[in-house]
């Protein structure tokens, strides 16, 4: 993937991908090439079906169709008389053919070119817009074959579609933004969640292979949107990789965590032995109580060369500078108000470096590991309160990484130094981050100089249409780093802001970590401005969930939060744990339209007894739980259900949602909550060229299982059970399970018998009516068809047992398996 930028004297080989396109791609329409060339390309449940005249084929033939279709076809329907299938082919050694995009840039740029020259605005934009329907095709069908596991026996194929549907996909909305047209939505091609395959985890898995640390993997799985970002860092060497990483996680960096018995301070230099210097504490006790910001100025006797270090009270007219750094590599103290002195001197001439610092005389600074003292404890709290005030008063705040301060800024392309900073320790760590977004003004100390990021992205050429691949790749980091740093940096705590303040609180703490569980809510005190005293004299323990309580409103999603670990206190059931962790906004904080809702739209309201919420939900049977337990059903299988209107919906039962399990004994009724009403109408991916969407998946809700425990005036109160998610079938489902019915419907069996005889004896005694209904063309037709579609035999016996099946289930749950609907008005209180 010749056209995406490399690392600085990057050490590792680029992948190559191998060219076995075949049949060769024409000039006619794009959608309709595998028809032309005798293919069939069957869409399944799970699965894509690939015929050659009929007959399935080796799976060698079927990448080189999808290579020839998806890659080349793409460049082909995109760049039209621009387009020369030899300058993406290249020969390498012994005569090896491989895919080249060398070309890509020269050739887009053309491409561009032309656009504004169209007749019109109108014509430019039906032009665009036939080119973004195509992309948004193209990307459809290749991330459906994705989903459903096509395995092409090698990775790269797929990968190398996906990175030229970004490039291709970035470099036509940058004309429709050139043109000042409506800007498209922009297609994802990695799904992030734990239910969907990554498109980007061949080069996750080589990165772990050359020595990243599983931590750092597990956060740009999360954090980085764009195979083309990480093709990029895939060939940036592993930061940190003089430290073990042997047994770190995906949850933990072991390697960077501070453990108070073996922690040692750091000097400026190996070999180093000079002393400690400490503070004088009584100086930044006076300080504290004052009210005002100690800070640290270094001196040095002239006659001894030993630095001298001083505590000075913060002036309004003499601005300062605010350190920032990573503990575990060495420049805190949980001991004493002290660093080596080497150390200091070091930071105080790297403080004096900076833009726009006095030359007469040192700058002042501060740190908290000289001006947050260890003891008293209430002096240590004051000092705690007050964390904000430091970084929000100083003039910059300079970031001291040690993986940063290992590179020279200036053999750094602005991409690479970009990503540089986006993997360093820093952005990693929980503190740094208040540290970050609160600061006028951030530099990271590289080698030879300090580096201001925003300066680097404000100095990139952003004028040339299409953007330049290089600066596209820029954008896209700082954007990273912006949300992930300076995102809601002035956050107001109003009702209006507290969705987006989450949220974006959220995203930003997804990929750090803490070695000091319980100093996380300190940090989120501090971040959204709270009353610090609120948190600093209660158990840490009990520290999230004061947190909570803190908010009058949440967004209803948490409702629909899968986060691992939640608060077990009553009320406070739908609440996570913590906010750190590598889980997706999505699985974290539930549906978008429900996590991020406006100032007008409805909110989740914290009481006593639960999240208070408006929403749609299903009642179901009051005696289904017992039905289940007399025949032995579990949670472990979809729930077949059908509405007041006869319409069949499935209900499949997912992970739990907190720490409760269902109680049959004690709560009978049972409700779904739904994050919104099931249309009858299907969201399902087609393919170009499928034939039949009878049996595609149908519309889909996430909701919840719940428990009626009581209600008051309008309100329902329920216990939550487990996450669901109910679909309302497709047309061919319908049919099927309403033949199931009348099978077991004719049949009429007593209740008795039900209960008493096994599945095999019921299927017998339906076989008679199932047999009537198998005589009609249309039922066995609709059975055949339903067959193919999830891969199963369609012999007449099959179908016969598929049709017992569901017909003895159908029989003993009947209209057990009857709920209605509850309105979107509808008051819960979910605990």
């Amino acid at each position: 993937m010749e056209h995406l930028p490399l690392p600085h004297n990057s050490p590792f080989t680029p992948i190559r991908v191998p060219y076995i396109a075949s049949p060769q791609f024409d000039t006619e329409a794009w959608q309709d090439f595998p028809q032309r060339h005798g293919w069939q390309v069957i869409p399944l449940q799970g699965d894509t079906l690939f015929l050659l005249h009929g007959e399935r084929r080796p799976i060698e033939e079927i990448a080189g169709l999808l290579q020839s279709w998806l890659f080349f076809g793409l460049l082909q329907a995109t760049l039209g008389d621009l387009y020369d299938a030899n300058d993406f082919v290249c020969e390498r050694e012994k005569g090896l053919k491989f895919l080249s995009t060398e070309m890509l840039e020269s050739r887009l740029h053309q491409w561009t070119i032309r656009k504004p020259l169209e007749p019109s605005l109108t014509d430019l934009k039906q032009q665009l817009d036939r080119n973004y329907k195509l992309m948004v095709a193209h990307r459809t069908i290749s991330v459906r074959m994705h989903l459903c596991g096509l395995d092409l026996g090698d990775s790269s194929i797929m990968l190398s579609i996906a990175l030229l549907g970004e490039r291709l996909q970035a470099a036509l909305i940058d004309i429709y933004s050139h043109c000042k047209l409506e800007t498209p939505v922009n297609q994802v091609w990695r799904l992030l969640g734990a239910d969907h395959p990554d498109i980007g985890k061949p080069l996750l898995d080589l990165m772990q292979v050359r020595g990243w640390c599983l931590y750092d993997l597990n956060r740009l799985k999360t954090q980085v949107g764009l195979v083309s970002i990480l093709y990029y860092y895939s060939n940036v060497p592993s930061p940190r990789s003089v430290r073990d990483h042997s047994s770190c996680t995906g949850e933990r960096c072991l390697a960077m965590t501070t453990v108070p018995a073996t922690y040692k301070l750091s000097h400026s230099k190996e070999g180093c032995h000079c002393p400690l210097l400490f503070a004088d504490e009584k100086e930044v006790i006076r300080t504290l109580l004052e009210g005002s910001i100690p800070l640290v100025k270094m001196a040095c006797d002239t006659q001894s060369k030993i630095p001298q270090i001083s505590i000075q009270s913060f002036v309004p007219a003499e601005p300062f500078i605010a350190i920032s750094h990573v503990w575990a590599e060495g420049a805190g103290n949980i001991q004493a108000n002290a660093l080596h002195s080497c150390l200091l001197h070091e930071i105080s001439s790297l403080v004096h470096k900076l833009p726009g610092q006095a030359p007469q005389e040192a700058t002042a600074f501060w740190i908290d590991t000289i001006c947050v003292p260890v003891r008293p404890p209430d002096i240590q709290t004051l000092a705690l309160n007050k964390m904000r005030e430091p970084y929000e008063r100083a003039s910059s705040v300079l970031v001291l990484d040690s993986h940063l301060r290992s590179l020279t800024s200036k053999n750094l392309s602005p991409t690479e130094l970009l990503a540089q900073v986006a993997c360093s320790s820093w952005m990693r760590r929980l503190w740094t981050l208040q540290e970050g977004r609160l600061a006028k003004k951030v530099w990271f100390q590289f080698a030879d100089i300090a580096v201001n990021v925003k300066e680097v992205f404000d100095n990139v050429d952003h004028t040339r249409v299409p953007t330049r691949v290089d600066f596209w790749l820029q954008t896209e980091i700082y954007v990273q780093l912006w949300m992930q740093i300076w995102w809601h940096s002035n956050v107001i705590r109003n009702t209006s802001r507290v969705a987006g303040m989450i949220a974006s609180t959220r995203l930003a703490l997804s990929s750090r970590s803490v070695s000091v569980p319980t100093d996380e809510v300190l940090c989120l005190f501090c971040l959204m401005d709270m009353d610090m005293t609120k948190i600093t004299s209660v158990s840490p323990a009990d520290r999230m969930q004061v947190f909570w309580r803190q908010f009058e409103n949440v967004p209803i999603g948490f409702l629909f939060s899968r986060a691992p670990n939640k608060i077990a206190e009553r009320g406070l059931h739908w609440a996570p744990n913590s906010f750190l962790g590598p889980q997706s906004e999505k699985e974290w904080l539930g549906p978008q339209y429900l996590s991020s809702p406006g100032p007008d739209d409805p909110h989740g309201i914290v009481t006593e007894s639960g999240l208070s919420c408006a929403l749609p939900g299903l009642k179901l049977h009051p005696d289904l739980i017992e039905r289940m337990h007399e025949f032995q059903f579990t949670w472990r299988f979809d729930l077949i259900i059908q509405d007041e209107e006869d319409r069949w919906l499935a209900v499949r039962i997912e992970s739990t949602w907190g720490q409760i399990p269902i109680d049959c004994a004690r709560y009978r009724q049972l409700a779904i909550i739904l994050a919104h009403s099931v249309p009858e109408e299907g969201t399902s991916i087609r393919l170009i060229g499928s034939s039949s969407g009878k049996f595609s998946a149908g519309s889909t809700s996430v909701g919840v299982i719940v428990s009626i425990v009581r209600s008051e005036g309008e309100v329902l109160f329920v216990k939550a059970h487990n996450h669901v998610v109910v679909e309302h079938l497709s047309a061919g489902l319908q049919r099927y399970f309403s033949s199931a019915k009348a099978c077991a419907k004719e049949a009429d069996t007593p209740y008795v018998t039900l209960v008493n005889e096994s599945h095999e004896m019921l299927k017998k005694r339906f076989q008679k009516s199932a047999e009537e209904l198998m005589k009609n063309e249309e039922h066995r037709n609709l059975l055949a068809e339903k067959a193919r579609h999830f891969g199963t035999d369609d012999t007449y016996e099959m179908l016969l047992d598929d049709l017992l099946d569901a017909a003895v289930v159908n029989a003993r749950f009947g209209d057990f398996c009857r709920v209605q609907h509850v309105a979107t008005s509808q008051q819960w209180c979910v605990d």
